[in-house]
């Protein structure tokens, strides 16, 4: 049975039902792009503004990323940190 056979069956049934509404990709924020002291180079989405990047959230996140792949709390200094989208350096 297939989606349009089982909301004719529901409806028959006597109950309201409707679609469910295909969501829309919204657009994805730009990309911050961390280099640890290690050599390390982690690159998060965050969900910032692009006339107010979030350089702390970027920060964190990618903190949060390192901790997480190494299993250790110590993260290494930031040594760079930008944003960008497709390619380019916001």
């Amino acid at each position: 049975m297939n989606l349009e056979q089982a909301l004719a069956c529901v409806k028959a049934a006597g109950f309201r039902v409707s679609k469910p509404k295909p969501r829309k990709q919204s657009r994805v924020g730009p990309t911050c792009v961390t280099q640890f002291a290690d050599g390390s180079v982690y690159r998060m989405t965050t969900h910032t503004n692009e006339e107010r990047l979030d350089y702390a959230r970027g920060q964190k996140l990618c903190a949060w990323a390192w901790a997480s792949r190494h299993k250790h709390d110590c993260v290494p200094p930031i040594v760079a940190v930008h944003f960008e989208r497709d390619g380019e350096r916001l």
